[in-house]
């Protein structure tokens, strides 16, 4: 009995040195989350300066605050999405804002940009559900030049927010709302946009060339001059009076770029869409939903706008065509195999070595069409 007594004292100098360790532990926690709270005060009162420096210094605080404490990215996200909500809103009644007119590139306000960029530079595993809410937010010019990962707004709303010349190479937008959104100019290339809203979105002029659009919603959507594969030359339009348009030259995508360097827009819902002298060839459009059915519902003129839409070498397998307006639209040894072209409007269009096998083309205007198979 007494030769335990030593192996009794020394375990209960181990527990009571565990609880020391222990409450010295709670103690740090406290201590440490004591002053990651003061730091976020001094960072939301900084946010509120009329100096840009000290502004920018908080922006950068809330940064290194979500780095220190994963806890609170949550909150941060909050207050970062509110502040661009209320110092860079897009004024009521500018939610289809016109497409750039000049050539100059505007860059953005240098807070709008950092808090993009801080943003772009998170953690998503670490945000604990918390929405990023851009709703109605001027973020033209923004740029992530060179982005080597993907940029984190999976899910984010940027429905009406301006981003017209802005830099999004790489962007995760994978079910976010962008309804009514203004991507004129912007870079885009090799953007997630799959089940993403792009209802009645501005997309003229947009690089989204390498883009994965699967299941997305673009109806009423606006791609007039889009670039949906990484090699497209445009050229000045010639002839008509008063024209300013731009029009895609003849040339075809490069090996590489059939091989994945064009837009992704399998299964997207493309009804109502501007797609007037797009590019989309060598590109996978199977079963895409350019009309939708007449039986469900819908008026006749909810179309997509393909006329002098280039879609040579397209995969149009299954694609729902019927009313269509292709006039004088390339589809060039384009796979219309099984393709719903139903009173479709071909007019001057160019079918040269396209398949057509099971395709219907029942009460479509087939006037001047190049290459028109002889069982047509």
């Amino acid at each position: 009995m007494a030769a335990s007594l030593p192996g009794l004292a020394a375990l209960l100098a181990l527990l009571f040195t565990w609880m020391q360790v222990t409450q010295t532990g709670k103690e740090v926690g406290i201590s440490e989350q004591g002053q990651i709270t003061n730091r976020f005060n001094a960072a939301i009162n900084n946010l509120g300066s009329t100096s840009l420096d000290i502004r920018l210094g908080g922006i950068y605080a809330l940064e290194r605050i979500m780095h220190d404490s994963a806890r609170d990215q949550p909150a941060v996200i909050s207050v970062l999405s509110a502040y661009l909500r209320q110092h860079a809103s897009v004024p009521v009644g500018s939610a289809k804002m016109a497409p750039t007119e000049s050539s100059d590139k505007p860059s953005s306000r240098a807070d709008v940009q950092a808090v993009m960029t801080v943003l772009g530079n998170r953690r998503p595993d670490h945000d604990q559900g918390a929405p990023i809410d851009l709703s109605r937010t001027a973020l033209r010019g923004v740029k992530f030049p060179g982005a080597p990962n993907e940029i984190p707004f999976r899910g984010a709303d940027l429905s009406k927010a301006d981003l017209r010349d802005s830099s999004l190479p790489n962007a995760d937008l994978r079910e976010a709302s962008l309804v009514q959104a203004n991507f004129s100019g912007a870079v885009l290339r090799g953007s997630r946009f799959d089940l993403a809203h792009l209802t009645n979105a501005n997309l003229t002029d947009a690089d989204l060339s390498g883009s994965h659009l699967n299941d997305a919603d673009l109806e009423g959507a606006n791609l007039t001059g889009s670039s949906l594969c990484s090699e497209v030359f445009f050229q000045t339009a010639q002839g008509g009076r008063g024209s300013a348009a731009a029009l895609l030259s003849r040339a075809r995508p490069t090996d590489q770029a059939r091989q994945g360097d064009c837009a992704d827009l399998a299964d997207a819902y493309l009804v109502n869409a501007n797609l007037t002298d797009a590019a989309l060839f060598g590109m996978n459009l199977t079963s895409t939903m350019f009309c939708p059915p007449l039986e469900i519902g819908f008026a006749s003129d909810t179309c997509a706008d393909l006329a002098g839409a280039t879609l040579s070498e397209s995969n149009l397998k299954g694609a729902h065509l019927s009313r269509a307006n292709l006039k004088g639209a390339d589809l060039a040894h384009a796979d219309l195999t099984g393709a719903d072209l139903t009173n479709a409007d071909l007019t001057n269009a160019d079918l040269t070595g396209a398949k057509v096998a099971g395709a219907k083309f029942e009460g479509a205007k087939l006037k001047g069409v190049r290459g028109l198979p002889p069982s047509l």
